[in-house]
């Protein structure tokens, strides 16, 4: 049996013969029980804020979880809603031991096979739009399911992303890094937030079911970004949404940062791999449409130990040095060096060496110069000295102050996008 086939055959046990829904929310689950009744609450009153006439049908794609969280769904929905549990791991839909390694913030294992879930049953339901929200939020509202739902169903737009309220210096990882590359390299100034609720057209459903690609790392490791990138470089119709504030019960924990830098960096190297011919091209990048009502940079938040993160870059200096020899330009490691004589207090990595660096990075990885892993998980040190950088050079500032740091490094990453795309042609 097929998995489309194995997957419409659970739908069909618990609900009959359906044969169409205008709207399919997914809720991917693992052990959510503390959480999952409350934003079931919150998607049945935004259904009957939203689109109280539509048909809808609700998707838990579960995990396995031990402590009842389907039964909770199941309970919570009870009449209300249409309702479909299926396992996909576990030797459910999608058994895949392998992705029980990678977890993202929502917690849940193998988190790309909960997402081809949904998009299978919405393309086989025809459905116009499927809003995907994590199990684990204690943010929720039913709010979100207006500003999610309503650029889809009112105007065609395809992938609609999360826009959260962040306190000054969460999410480094995707400021240093992912959201800069990848506005360089696709043209468009959309946050790559991880996880809490995500919106796609029917359409964009089945493009990502047409991309052979389930089963590699862009996915595996990378769902979130790996989404987001797919729908910019395909050319679909991208919006924001925000969201306000994303509280939530996480429960990734004892992953090294090496592991988790080189998972998300890895996605994104391996997605240049195959949309080479759409990011050659593009020059510069454009807003995209936002919906919903703006909000002000997000408090301070804990402390940050720079300290730490200075000594764990001068580390890096002492033990990696041979790696670092082979990946990056003369000229890039000669910055890099020069930075491992500076002060704590004066210590800056210049937004130039920095963007060098990563497009060095990428360079290598395209190249395969060394084992892959190897190379990723080399530059967790940089990545610690780049945001050591940003915290001195804007701790005594406002929230605003980050963002404009932030901004200038993506200008820089576009100004400089032909240091990349000139060596890539030639390896």
């Amino acid at each position: 049996m097929t998995m489309t086939k194995t997957v419409l055959s659970q739908v069909r046990q618990q609900v009959g013969d359906i044969e169409k829904v205008e709207v399919l929310v997914g809720i991917p689950t693992f052990n959510n029980a503390a959480t999952v009744g409350s934003v079931v609450n919150a998607v049945m009153a935004g259904i009957r804020k939203v689109c109280p006439q539509a048909s809808v049908l609700v998707v838990n794609a579960d995990a396995g979880s031990q402590d009842g969280t389907p039964e909770t769904i199941t309970r919570t929905i009870g009449s209300d809603l249409s309702t479909v549990c299926i396992q996909h791991l576990e030797g459910g839909v999608f058994p895949s031991p392998i992705a029980l390694q990678a977890l993202s913030e929502s917690g849940v294992p193998g988190r790309e096979h909960a997402f081809r879930a949904f998009f299978t049953i919405t393309e086989a339901l025809q459905a116009r739009a499927c809003v995907v929200i994590d199990a684990n939020l204690r943010s929720f509202t039913p709010d979100w399911l207006d500003v999610l739902l309503h650029p889809i169903l009112e105007k065609d737009v395809d992938y609609v992303a999360p826009l959260f309220r962040r306190a000054k210096y969460e999410g480094s990882l995707t400021n240093c890094i992912i959201y800069p590359l990848n506005r360089a390299l696709y043209g468009k100034q959309i946050r790559y937030q991880s996880g809490g609720g995500y919106g796609f057209s029917g359409k964009l459903a089945s493009l990502y079911l047409a991309r052979n690609v389930w089963e590699g790392v862009g996915a595996r490791y990378g769902i979130d970004s790996w989404l987001t990138t797919v729908a910019v470089a395909e050319g679909c119709e991208v919006s924001q949404s925000f969201l306000g504030d994303r509280v939530q019960d996480i429960k990734l924990t004892g992953v090294e940062l090496s592991v988790v830098l080189a998972q998300a960096v890895g996605g994104l190297f391996y997605l240049m791999e195959s949309y080479q011919d759409v990011w050659e091209g593009r020059v510069g990048s454009v807003p995209i449409p936002q919906y919903g009502f703006p909000y002000e940079p997000g408090p301070v938040g804990g402390a940050i130990n720079v300290e730490r993160m200075v000594r764990g870059f001068r580390q890096g200096l002492r033990d990696l040095l041979p790696i670092w020899e082979i990946i990056l330009a003369p000229e890039t490691l000669a910055g890099i060096l020069a930075l491992g004589v500076v002060e704590e207090e004066e210590f800056r990595f210049p937004e130039a060496l920095w963007v060098q660096t990563i497009y060095d990075f990428a360079l290598a990885y395209h190249e395969k110069a060394l084992h892959r892993e190897h190379l990723l998980k080399s530059l967790t040190p940089l990545y610690l000295g780049q945001t050591a950088s940003l915290v001195l050079r804007t701790r005594d500032g406002l929230p605003e102050d980050v963002e404009r740091a932030i901004e200038a490094l993506c200008r820089t990453f576009e100004s400089m996008k032909p240091y990349l795309t000139q060596r890539w042609r030639f390896l």
